[in-house]
């Protein structure tokens, strides 16, 4: 599992579930160029789930601005995603945000949240946000996955437990 280099951050302080990227935002796009891999993110229980009635997990993609503090307009692609694996829908499992694009040059990091729908409706769960990305035209046309990353999606880690932390 790869958390960002960069500045990584959870949101919540009595967690039931974890939250973590596999495949993580490039560090530089150029603007309005949709990001050559998809960013993923692992979603595993960490504790005792608080409301049993959670019938399904989504994750949803926001950007924000350098510092994390404030919500910024121009991101674009698939904002949402069902936590599936290879069983289905599922409380444990792996969101895929694909062709993620950001239209104006700046620098921004990505929030993914993760939500719990119950008959009682959707509650936020946990974040992470990303390391900073740069968002200009000099960048790279593509992004290549590291090694880290290539390793990370051909053999995904399993679906344990992660520690507390």
């Amino acid at each position: 599992m790869v958390q960002s280099a960069a500045r990584a951050s959870s949101g919540s302080s009595s967690r039931e579930y974890g939250i973590t990227f596999e495949c993580a935002p490039p560090s530089a796009v150029r603007p309005g160029v949709p990001f050559t891999l998809p960013v993923i993110v692992a979603v595993r229980p960490v504790g005792a789930p608080r409301d049993s009635s959670v019938q399904q997990l989504v994750v949803n993609v926001s950007l924000r601005n350098e510092s994390g503090t404030a919500a910024c307009p121009g991101l674009t692609g698939t904002l949402t995603s069902s936590v599936r694996s290879r069983h289905g829908n599922t409380t444990t499992g792996f969101g895929r945000l694909n062709r993620l694009t950001i239209a104006q040059p700046g620098r921004y990091r990505l929030r993914v949240m993760l939500g719990a729908a119950s008959a009682n409706g959707v509650t936020t769960r946990d974040y992470i946000d990303s390391g900073v990305i740069e968002v200009h035209a000099g960048a790279p046309a593509a992004q290549r996955p590291s090694e880290l990353t290539t390793s990370s999606i051909a053999r995904p880690a399993p679906l344990g437990r992660l520690p507390n932390g």
